[in-house]
């Protein structure tokens, strides 16, 4: 009688060790999926593609939003809009505490960085934007060589 009741335990605990695996499962593919259709969804809405960065724990959800400043000025419900459309579209996470982090994506000289073809290449991007270097960036003599 014992290995009837050890069988039955062995297949309980097997059981619900399946069950949460594959309840983590569901939670990484809904993650996996969210990362993809978020930034869409919400350059759809406002107009401009966000950065965004979701971390997950166990039971808990945060999820980072980055606008440019005028976007976060003209919008008040960004928060509300992605809590929303993961209620609406991802159940399966909307179970997890939810955090949404809004902040504002600092705005960098995006002319230059376009027209350059090196990256970061700049000896002075080390100084985070403090660049006095003028003509010297090896970019501008990349530029003038390619025309």
């Amino acid at each position: 009688m014992s290995k009837f009741f050890r069988k039955v335990l062995w297949l309980g605990a097997l059981t619900g060790i399946g069950y949460a695996g594959f309840k983590m499962y569901q939670k990484i593919s809904a993650i996996s999926k969210l990362s993809k259709s978020l930034p869409e969804f919400l350059n759809n809405v406002y107009g401009e593609k966000p950065k965004i960065n979701i971390n997950m724990d166990l039971k808990s959800l945060k999820i980072s939003v980055g606008f440019k400043q005028d976007v976060l000025d003209n919008n008040e419900d960004i928060q509300t809009t992605v809590t929303e459309y993961i209620e609406d579209f991802y159940p399966v996470l909307s179970k997890c505490k939810l955090t949404i982090d809004i902040f504002a994506v600092k705005v960098t000289d995006s002319a230059k960085q376009n027209d350059c073809d090196c990256g970061s290449d700049c000896e002075c991007d080390e100084h985070e934007g403090d660049c006095d270097c003028g003509d010297d960036c090896n970019c501008d003599d990349e530029k003038d060589s390619k025309e």
